[in-house]
């Protein structure tokens, strides 16, 4: 029978310690990498996690008043564009009245 075997062994006890701390260190870090956050979940710092999901809400409600606005614009630029085509016309309508009116 071995006397010394991995329960009894003081540097094999430190080693599968440091092996430990250090998987946990590595699932962390994959999991940053995999989320491409530092805080993926509330259960990683709660704190920073509510103030980062504010953060998101509020950025997204500014993206979506962004968007109306670029609408809003699209909209304006159509009827500047139509006006200007109206204009156009006019010009071309007053042109045809007034060489109809003039005597031959």
């Amino acid at each position: 029978m071995a006397l010394n075997s991995i329960n009894t062994n003081s540097g094999a006890m430190i080693a599968l310690q440091n092996l430990n701390t250090t998987n946990q260190q590595l699932e962390v870090t994959q999991q940053r990498i995999n989320t491409g956050k530092k805080i993926a979940s509330a259960k990683d710092n709660g704190a920073i996690w509510a103030t980062a999901r504010n953060q998101s809400a509020a950025a997204s409600s500014l993206n979506s008043v962004k968007d109306s606005l670029q609408r809003g614009q699209s909209t304006i630029d159509v009827a500047l564009a139509a006006g200007d085509t109206v204009t156009d016309l006019l010009g071309k309508m007053k042109e045809k009245a007034l060489a109809a009116s003039t005597p031959r």
